[in-house]
């Protein structure tokens, strides 16, 4: 049995993820389950006037999306519906919340947090709002996770120049397609096997 658990030194609550973690939560009493890009409680999305991003929810402080403690964004719409997917009700492009980058911007700075996530759905369906928050992030000082269902070789030949330059300012991609096939619960930050976690400072040097 392989496991890992985390004690956020903030609010004093364990996550415990690997396989026999539900085992393990009986011992402590009452549990609730908890998975990447579907929290135990989503925030409130402020009012926004603008349209660069299509948002699906916002929500704080997760240990599961991504290293440290982060603060996350999940985007709306994606085009591969991965069989399997965990949050089915971000693929469809004509739901979710147009907002200003500069709305999404001022809750994902707020906080006790490592860094900030940015998932879907599929970021780099918006690429070009993704790149005004990564770029906004970044000047902010901000350690900037991207999940993509697309690899990373995948996403270097997009005749994109937004996607190029979000690859060149992200800190860490989680990329490939979730495979129900490969899926398991002992993945720090993943769903599946074929997914990875690259550091792009190491790929980039």
């Amino acid at each position: 049995m392989n496991l890992t658990a985390l004690i956020d030194a903030h609010t004093g609550q364990l996550t415990v993820e690997g396989d026999g973690a539900e085992l393990f939560g009986q011992f402590l009493g009452d549990a609730t389950e908890v998975n990447c890009a579907r929290p135990l409680d989503y925030a409130t999305l402020p009012p926004s006037t603008g349209s660069d991003l299509q948002v699906h929810a916002l929500w704080f402080g997760s240990v599961v999306d991504g290293p440290g403690r982060r603060n996350v964004v999940q985007l709306q719409g994606c085009h591969l519906r991965c069989h399997g997917c965990y949050v089915p009700e971000t693929h469809d492009f004509n739901a979710g919340t147009p907002m200003a980058v500069r709305d999404v911007l001022l809750p994902l700075m707020s906080g006790v947090h490592d860094g900030v996530t940015i998932l879907g759905g599929e970021p780099f369906a918006q690429p070009r709002g993704l790149w005004k928050l990564v770029r906004a992030l970044k000047t902010a000082g901000e350690h900037v996770c991207v999940y993509s269902g697309y690899t990373l070789e995948t996403l270097r030949r997009r005749q994109d120049p937004y996607v190029a330059l979000t690859l060149e300012f992200i800190d860490v991609l989680i990329d490939g397609a979730y495979v129900s096939r490969l899926g398991s619960s002992d993945l720090a930050y993943r769903g599946s096997t074929n997914q990875r976690i690259i550091d792009m400072r190491e790929v980039q040097a």
